[in-house]
This record gives C-alpha cells, sequence and structure tokens, in this order.
C-alpha cells in the first residue's frame, strides 16, 4: 500500500479513501489490499485527463 501511496503522491489513509469509494479497483486478501500494477496505471492515466 505504501508504495502505491508513494507512487500517487499521498497518504496510505488517501490511498484506503481510493479503494473505498471504488475509484481504485483492488482485492482483498484477508486483511490486505492489493492493487494491480496495471489498475494502478489506468488510475493514473484516468486522473492526467
Amino acid at each position: 500500500m505504501s508504495e502505491v501511496a508513494e507512487r500517487l503522491g499521498v497518504n496510505t489513509a488517501t490511498v484506503y479513501g481510493l479503494c473505498g469509494h471504488g475509484d481504485l479497483p483492488h482485492v482483498r486478501v484477508s486483511n490486505a489490499i492489493r492493487i494491480r500494477p496495471t489498475d494502478l496505471e489506468a488510475f493514473l492515466a484516468r486522473s492526467r485527463r
């Protein structure tokens, strides 16, 4: 999660919020949230527009 936050330039709470609102696709594995690199790239491409 911290790698995603660093890549987006935000804190981890913001990443959790993006996941919770459905803005950033993710998969929950037990208590962990996993984000595919391709989903992160697609999110970045959408947010640059």
